[in-house]
């Protein structure tokens, strides 16, 4: 079972807005690719676990990346998608995992790897759109290496 070429297509799109926003400053544009009550989990660079849910929260969490001085220059990419069936069966949902890597180009330096990871997010159609109704941001560390010894 996958998503049809339609809803895959779509789903790409909405991976395509998110990075955009995210990476140009658009608070209102990238929480618009969000559910109401969207939860978002994030491992921080002390290996914390932060978890934000709704409008408010997750304007909370992208504020904190689009108020420092430092973030212009920031891009942020997903690929190998791999779609698995919602867990909870719910219809016109989809658990999506990727990798995901920021760089950091800020011209005339090279520019260079800043972070890399994997997302798991669960992507479900509201109203004929494409929306993120969970997020998990964690870097390339702990369970996902877990087959290795290293959870």
């Amino acid at each position: 079972m996958a998503p049809s070429t339609q809803d895959r297509t779509e789903i790409y799109e909405l991976y395509a807005r998110y990075s955009w926003a995210l990476d140009t400053g658009d608070t209102e544009g990238y929480l618009d690719l969000f559910t109401a009550d969207a939860i978002a989990t994030e491992e921080t660079s002390g290996g914390e676990i932060e978890v934000r849910q709704g409008r408010d929260e997750l304007r909370k969490l992208v504020r904190k990346f689009h108020d420092r001085p430092d973030f212009p220059g920031h891009q942020h990419q997903m690929a190998q998608f791999v779609f698995e069936p919602d867990p909870e069966e719910r219809a016109d949902h989809w658990v999506v995992r990727s990798y995901a890597w920021a760089t950091i180009n800020r011209p005339p330096a090279h520019p260079y790897l800043h972070w890399c990871g994997h997302v798991r997010d669960v992507v479900a159609k509201v109203d004929g759109v494409w929306l993120i109704r969970s997020k998990e941001i964690m870097g390339w560390a702990g369970a996902v290496l877990s087959r290795f010894g290293q959870g």
